[in-house]
C-alpha cells in the first residue's frame, strides 16, 4: 500500500471556545458540522466528562488539542481557522511557501485513546451507567454493581436477558451527561508513516 493512503490523523490547536466545547462533550458534533463530514469520519478529542457522585468529573489527556482523521481536502481542515473552535492546524512549509498538513500517526491516537479510556475506567464507581466496548455483550448498556481492582460487575437488563457479566475495565465506558459514551470506535488500521507531531503534556 502506498503510504500517503495509510491512516494519520490532524491535529487541531483549539481556541478557548473550543476548548469549552471539548470540556462540555460537544466539540466532535461541532467539528464535524464545521467540516462537513459524516459520523464514520473518526474525530478524536482526547477529553472525557461524565458524572459521579452528583458531580461532573473532566478527564484531560491533552489539553488544547484535538484531531480528526485524515482524507479530505486539505483546505477543508485549514478552513477551521476561519471558525470559533480552532485556533491553527498544525501544519509546515513545503515548496513555493505553501502550508502542508502536519499529521499524527495513528499508532500514537490509538495509544492516547487507550491511555484516556484507563483514566475513565479507574474512576469507575458503582450504579455508574456504562456502555461496553468489547467481548460477547459488546454495544450493550448496563449498570455497574461491584468493583475489583481490574474488572467490573455489570447488570444488563433487556427483554429476553438479565444477567450480570464480570468485564474487564477496559471494556466499558462511562455514559456521558449528554448520553454519548466517551470512545470513537476506530477499526484496526496500519501504522501510518510520515512527518509526526506529538503536542508536549
Amino acid at each position: 500500500m502506498d503510504v500517503r493512503d495509510k491512516m494519520t490523523w490532524v491535529a487541531l490547536e483549539l481556541t478557548k471556545a473550543g476548548e469549552q466545547k471539548a470540556i462540555d462533550s460537544t466539540l466532535t458534533v461541532a467539528l464535524r458540522s464545521a467540516l462537513g463530514i459524516p459520523d464514520s469520519h473518526l474525530v478524536f478529542v482526547p477529553y472525557a466528562s461524565y458524572a459521579k457522585g452528583g458531580r461532573s468529573v473532566s478527564v484531560r489527556l491533552i489539553e488544547g488539542y484535538a484531531f480528526v482523521a485524515s482524507g479530505l481536502v486539505e483546505t477543508r481542515y485549514f478552513s477551521l481557522e476561519r471558525g470559533p473552535f480552532v485556533e491553527r492546524v498544525m501544519s509546515t512549509k513545503g515548496a513555493h511557501n505553501m502550508r502542508v498538513l502536519q499529521t499524527v500517526p495513528d499508532a500514537r491516537i490509538r495509544s492516547m485513546m487507550a491511555q484516556l479510556r484507563e483514566q475513565v475506567a479507574s474512576d469507575l464507581e458503582i450504579g455508574a451507567v456504562v456502555k461496553i466496548t468489547g467481548g460477547n455483550y459488546l454495544h450493550l448498556e448496563g449498570v455497574i454493581v461491584d468493583l475489583t481492582d481490574d474488572r467490573a460487575a455489570v447488570r444488563i437488563k433487556l427483554r429476553s436477558l438479565d444477567v450480570v457479566a464480570f468485564l474487564p475495565k477496559v471494556f466499558i465506558d462511562v455514559i456521558t451527561e449528554d448520553g454519548e459514551d466517551n470512545r470513537d470506535e476506530i477499526d484496526a488500521l496500519d501504522i501510518a508513516v510520515g512527518p509526526e507531531f506529538i503536542p508536549e503534556d
